[in-house]
């Protein structure tokens, strides 16, 4: 398997963590939540777009790997996020935070090693 079709699987978890990060702009940025409101948000639009595109190419890696070695990459999504939310949001990072992203990491490091790792064969 090329290594070039990962890319597919970083832009998908970008794509993801951008609709997360624009779905909480648009959460903040609402004075009175209406649903004309919310539609015409452009930061929920902006993270609708996101999602698309993330749908899409999650799609076409899903072409070039096998579902149980592409989906336990997508957890880290939660290291972005959690990252975003203390930089962009000044939200806290607490120790059970980092626990759990470590117990994330050690869980997609065996998934894909089990599974020959970055460079896995065809199905």
């Amino acid at each position: 398997m090329k290594t070039h079709y990962f890319s597919f699987i970083i832009l998908a978890i970008l794509f993801q963590s951008a609709g997360g990060i624009f779905g909480k702009y648009a959460a903040l940025s609402l004075q009175a939540p209406s649903l004309i409101g919310i539609v015409t948000n452009t930061f929920y639009i902006l993270g609708l777009v996101c999602m698309l595109l993330q749908a899409i190419v999650w799609q076409q890696a899903l072409i070039h790997f096998p579902l149980s070695f592409a989906y336990p990459f997508m957890s880290l999504f939660n290291f972005i996020i959690l990252v975003a939310s203390a930089l962009l949001f000044h939200e806290g990072i607490t120790v059970a935070n980092v626990i759990g992203l470590l117990i994330i990491s050690v869980g997609i490091a065996v998934a894909s090693s089990k599974n020959g790792g970055l460079l896995c064969s065809s199905p």
